[in-house]
């Protein structure tokens, strides 16, 4: 095995910078989908909560919502192709950030009913989604 020269160190660096990028790129938009298809479903729920008064009902909207993660799970798990520190960070950030919304909003409707609070956490959630995604899709 040789020595590159500097020309041939600085080429390989580059590709290799070049290949992160393209791993970056094709991990974050499975990602991102995943997070928009999690975050719809669960803020449908939400409001769907806030509307309907039988708690039967808002359980199946709730779990057809919650269905919704099993798929994206599955576009994400095939088609990402890295596993970054990025990815980390918008899951550990989001998750509890949502985990924690949906809990009040459920907490929060079954103590008072017809609260405003579902509402509240449907629209946190929608703000939060793009925000997280536009990290996610960060270069």
């Amino acid at each position: 095995m040789s020595t590159p020269t500097p020309q041939q160190a600085e080429e390989l660096l580059s590709q290799v910078e070049s290949n992160q990028r393209q791993a970056r790129s094709k991990d974050a938009w499975p990602l991102v989908t995943m997070l928009f298809v999690f975050s719809a479903a669960i803020s449908v729920g939400l409001v769907a909560v806030g509307l309907i008064e039988d708690n039967t009902t808002q359980l199946i909207i709730l779990g057809a919502g919650g269905a919704w993660l099993i798929p994206a799970m599955i576009v994400y798990l095939t088609k990402a192709l890295s596993w970054s520190r990025r990815s980390t960070f918008l899951l550990f950030t989001w998750l509890p950030l949502t985990f924690a919304a949906y809990l009040v909003a459920l907490m929060a409707d079954s103590f008072d009913p017809g609260s405003w609070v579902p509402f509240a956490a449907a629209s946190f959630i929608w703000v939060i989604s793009p925000i997280m995604a536009l990290v996610g899709l960060r270069r």
